[in-house]
C-alpha cells in the first residue's frame, strides 16, 4: 500500500484514478485548485495550486506521499489556441513546480500525463515512441516540455518519471468537446446524432477506465534500473474511423439514427495506430476496454448523468 497524490484528482481522468487507487487499498490524496469535498471517506481532498510549492510540500509531508500521478492541466488542444499563455502557465510552470516539490521532498516516482498531441500529424501506419515530436498547438508544446522536464528530473535528480502519451480519451465524466461524447450524448439524450463530415477520420481512442488502469500500472511499476524512454503510448485496442465507431453505437443502441458525412475532422491531427507494446513490456499496461465493451458501459452512465 502506498500514499499517492493525484493532481487534478477531481478532473475527468483523475476521478477514475482516485477511485481505482482507493479500491486497491492505497491511501489517496486528491489535490485540486478548487475546494471540493473528498469523493469518499477513504480519500483526502486538498485545495492548492500547482505553483504553490510550500503547499505541495506540506501535503507531501502531512500524508507521507510516496508517489505522484500528475494529471492536472489545461487539457484541450483546440482550446489552447485561444488561451496559449494560460495553457503554458498551467501546463509547464505547474508541471515543473510539481517536479521540483517532489525533488525537494525526496519523492522518487512521478507518473506524468502527456498526450498523443506530441506527435502532431504523423503518416506512419504504426506509431512508435521513437517517432519525433511535431507539436501543432500550444497545448502540444506544453506536453513536449513536460516530457523533457521529466527526463531531466530523472537523469539529474534520480526521480523515476514515467510520461504517458495518452490517446483521445472518452467515457463517463467527460465535459469537454470530444467526438464519442457527442455521438453518445446525441443517441442517449436526444435519440439521434448527425454531423456532415468526419466519417473517414481515424482515432486512437482510449476509454477512461483504461487510462486509469495505465496510470495505476505506471505508478506501481518497478523502479527503473536504466534511463527510461521519453514517453509511453497509452491507447485502446482500436484505430477506428468515426464511421466504425458509429456502427458500434448503432449495434449497442439500435433504433437511434446516426448520420455522419464523409471526410476528415479538420480540427484534429491525422495519426497512425499507436503501438502500446512498450507500455505493456515496461509497465504491464494492456487495454481491456474495446469499443464493444466500453460503449454500453458509457451509455449506461449517460442514461443517469449529463456527461
Amino acid at each position: 500500500m502506498s500514499n499517492i497524490l493525484v493532481t487534478g484528482g477531481a478532473g475527468f481522468t483523475g476521478r477514475h484514478i482516485v477511485n481505482d487507487l482507493a479500491d486497491a487499498g492505497h491511501n489517496v490524496i486528491s489535490y485540486n485548485r478548487d475546494f471540493l469535498e473528498a469523493p469518499r471517506p477513504d480519500v483526502t481532498a486538498i485545495q492548492g495550486e500547482l505553483f504553490d510549492i510550500p503547499r505541495l510540500l506540506a501535503a507531501f509531508k502531512d500524508h507521507d506521499v510516496d508517489a505522484i500521478i500528475h494529471t492536472a492541466a489545461m487539457s484541450h488542444p483546440t482550446y489552447s489556441l485561444d488561451f496559449p499563455l494560460a495553457t503554458f502557465s498551467a501546463n509547464v510552470e505547474g508541471t515543473v513546480s510539481v517536479f521540483e516539490a517532489a525533488r525537494i521532498h525526496g519523492i522518487k516516482r512521478i507518473v506524468n500525463f502527456s498526450s498523443e498531441c506530441v506527435y502532431g500529424k504523423i503518416s506512419v501506419a504504426t506509431v512508435l515512441e521513437s517517432e519525433p515530436h511535431n507539436p501543432t498547438t500550444p497545448y502540444a508544446i506544453t506536453k513536449v516540455a513536460g516530457e523533457w522536464l521529466g527526463q531531466v528530473y530523472q537523469e539529474r535528480y534520480g526521480i523515476d518519471v514515467i510520461s504517458l502519451r495518452i490517446g483521445q480519451v472518452y467515457g463517463p465524466g467527460n465535459r469537454m468537446d470530444e467526438v464519442v461524447r457527442d455521438v453518445m450524448r446525441g443517441v442517449i439524450h436526444d435519440g439521434s446524432f448527425s454531423i456532415d463530415h468526419g466519417a473517414d477520420h481515424r482515432y486512437n481512442l482510449v476509454y477512461v477506465r483504461d487510462v486509469a488502469n495505465a496510470a495505476i500500472a505506471a505508478v506501481q511499476a518497478p523502479m527503473a534500473t536504466a534511463p527510461r524512454q521519453l514517453g509511453y503510448n497509452v491507447s485502446g485496442p482500436e484505430h477506428a474511423t468515426l464511421a466504425e465507431i458509429a456502427d458500434v453505437v448503432r449495434a449497442a443502441f439500435p433504433g437511434n439514427p446516426i448520420e455522419i458525412g464523409p471526410g476528415l475532422d479538420p480540427t484534429l491531427d491525422l495519426q497512425g495506430h499507436f503501438s502500446v507494446a512498450a507500455a505493456a513490456a515496461d509497465l504491464g499496461y494492456v487495454p481491456s476496454w474495446p469499443l464493444e465493451r466500453a460503449i454500453p458501459d458509457y451509455g449506461e452512465w449517460l442514461a443517469k448523468h449529463d456527461s
